[in-house]
């Protein structure tokens, strides 16, 4: 089964000085499973940003949404509308 994932942050990491420089999401996509490639992450084997997350800014990575059977085309979609606090239940909070 394949998945498309969102992580959060919880708090945002890069510049705070620049509007387009800090993230507070990471959207993937795993044609394997999802606990392992959390994990990944977690021990800094997945992408970039999530390795900086952990090790540079002591975050803790949270899956907060997941899409079963989920395909690259609805990562690149998700991807595209540049807005993932929609689907992140910590952000909408806020």
């Amino acid at each position: 089964m394949s998945y498309v994932y969102l992580i959060c942050f919880g708090k945002p990491i890069g510049n705070p000085n620049s509007r387009r420089g800090q993230a507070c999401h990471y959207l993937g996509f795993t044609s394997s499973s999802l606990k392992k490639r959390l994990e990944q992450h977690k021990n800094g084997q997945g992408a970039k940003i999530c390795r900086a997350a952990v090790f540079q800014y002591g975050r803790e990575l949270k899956l907060v949404r997941h899409w079963r059977n989920g395909t690259r085309a609805l990562e690149r979609e998700l991807k595209r509308r540049h807005n993932p606090k929609y689907y992140c239940p910590y952000c909408k909070k806020n």
